[in-house]
């Protein structure tokens, strides 16, 4: 679960960023709904694969994707005839926990939506993976320009990979990472209150109550928050060489909480690479997103039994190296991104609201928390 919650999907992905830098756009005549999206990865790590299958929608005049539920998926390993099934788990459909591929071997995806219609992709073969020498962060106050923050430079630290490129025929390279920090507050009720695991409106009558309630984790908790951008690399100019602090992405100064960062290091081939590029290419470039997606989004998906529909997406077998690294922020003098509320808990006594009353609330495991303690985390 610790990994899978790392993973982030395509349709999200590209939506969170675009929140980021961006008003949500409105739809014109090139944009229409029911385009299916199809993200996956068979990894050689443990908890790390999973498929998302998302559906265009026009809500409210706003573009979304909205996650396809019923569907049935399953991992074929074209080798040996091995059929893997996938469960509905968390808006992805995922194989089983110690599920992993192999080097060498051959893996394809299979899907049976809701209305019937099949999809399956073309064989992928799990290349060798490549290991990450180093990991490490540098902080820069002045990290990045953010419109969204004032349109100004903020701070926060840049991250830096290693590794050695195995010489010979070309090698490409893909990255996810998150970051966790230690969360306080796992519930804020807004006008409402925390019950049986959810936020409940106030009862009729009751007024005068504060605008919201917090209620602090019952355990160690952390916050997930994931890549806000797509870094890729390709060998073409440094084959067989070392190479050194490799900047794959920022992990921007929302809050001064400490902080492991977690970082996947995917080998992967020529046409995968080709995909995140055109990917990578629509997100850096997103005023230009009210516009279909690009053909090269059409990745290695497709209909059996209908060659005119397009697919958008692709399934990659993936050959994965993981490293983290713990930062202290504790001497950090910036202030962060995301302000503080003051602390406002349910009164214990001589409360209007419905008995019991409630002081704490479970870290529940989400894609953007867990109570799993991060491997590299140092208590201070």
């Amino acid at each position: 679960m610790q990994k899978r919650l790392g993973i982030y999907f395509f349709a999200i992905l590209v939506l969170t960023i675009i929140s980021n830098c961006i008003d949500p756009i409105e739809p014109d005549f090139e944009l229409r709904e029911g385009l299916i999206f199809v993200e996956g990865f068979a990894s050689t790590e443990p908890g790390v694969s999973f498929v998302s299958i998302t559906e265009s929608a026009i809500e409210f005049g706003v573009y979304v994707v909205n996650f396809v539920e019923g569907a049935s998926a399953e991992l074929e390993n074209v080798d040996n005839g091995e059929i893997v099934p996938l469960v509905e788990i968390e808006e992805a459909y995922v194989p089983p926990e110690d599920f992993t591929v192999a080097p060498g071997e051959s893996w394809k995806l299979n899907i049976l939506m809701p209305d019937g219609k099949q999809f399956t992709s073309e064989v992928e073969k799990v290349l060798d993976p490549i290991p990450l020498s180093d990991l490490k962060v540098q902080y820069d106050p002045e990290l990045e320009f953010r419109e969204i923050f004032g349109g100004r430079f903020v701070p926060g630290h840049e991250i830096f990979v290693s590794f050695t490129d195995p010489p010979g025929a070309g090698n490409y390279y893909y990255w996810s990472y998150r970051s966790y920090e230690n969360l306080d507050i796992c519930e804020k009720c807004r006008e409402s209150y925390f019950r049986d695991g959810e936020c409940r409106p106030l009862p009729r009558g009751i007024g005068g109550l504060q605008p919201y309630y917090d209620y602090p984790c019952q355990s160690d908790c952390w916050r997930i928050r994931f890549p806000e951008s797509i870094p890729i690399f390709e060998d073409e100019f440094s084959n067989g060489r070392t190479i050194t602090d490799f900047s794959i992405g920022n992990a921007i100064l929302y809050t001064k909480e400490d902080m492991v960062i977690e970082v996947q290091q995917f080998a992967i081939s020529a046409s995968a690479h080709e995909y995140y590029k055109v990917l990578k290419d629509l997100v850096d470039n997103n005023s230009g997103l009210n516009a279909p997606p690009p053909a090269g989004l059409v990745g290695n998906m497709f209909n059996p039994a209908d060659s005119e529909e397009f697919v958008f997406g692709r399934f990659t077998a993936a050959a994965t190296s993981l490293a983290s690294v713990f930062v202290d922020r504790t001497f950090i003098g910036e202030e962060a991104l995301e302000g503080r509320e003051p602390l406002i808990t349910e009164p214990t006594f001589g409360s209007p609201l419905p008995p019991p009353a409630t002081v704490s609330a479970p870290c529940s495991e989400t894609r953007f928390r867990t109570a799993i303690r991060p491997e590299a985390w140092i208590d201070q």
